[in-house]
């Protein structure tokens, strides 16, 4: 039981690795370099919510296992991983507002703010697949 259990834990910390790959490396460089600007605005308008809705779900998952079967420390650093997927989430249309209206600096501000919430929750997956896998957890 304990195996499965640590299993999911890392399954969802490496799906979450994952989305954001191929998010990062695999999606956004292409874009541009094949869509016009319309389009590839359309398209990220699209991606995007559902990017983050995904690593919401991922990330609920993670706390949930975490707060059943993991020591506090634990169901901080997954609920750290699911308000920052859920502040990317909200984000999203006021990037987009922003954006249309051609208000740059608070566009830059909620992108940027975007980027960091990516990181932040690659650091978390990193730092628990890590910590899973080599320090042994405490299991209630």
């Amino acid at each position: 039981m304990n195996t499965i259990i640590i299993s999911l834990l890392i399954l969802c910390y490496a799906l979450a690795l994952g989305i954001i790959f191929a998010q990062v490396l695999l999606t956004a460089p292409v874009i541009f370099k094949v869509l016009d600007n319309q389009n590839a605005s359309n398209f990220l308008r699209k991606i995007f919510p559902r990017y983050y809705l995904l690593l919401l779900l991922i990330t609920l998952l993670a706390l949930l296992i975490s707060y059943l079967f993991f020591n506090k420390f634990d169901i901080y650093i997954a609920l750290v991983a699911v308000s920052f997927s859920l502040l990317g989430y909200l984000i999203i249309p006021l990037t987009n507002i922003a954006k249309d209206r051609g208000w740059n600096t608070i566009f830059k501000l909620l992108h940027n703010l975007s980027v960091f919430n990516t990181i932040v929750i690659t650091i978390i997956a990193i730092i628990q697949i890590f910590r899973v896998t080599t320090i042994q957890p405490i299991i209630s």
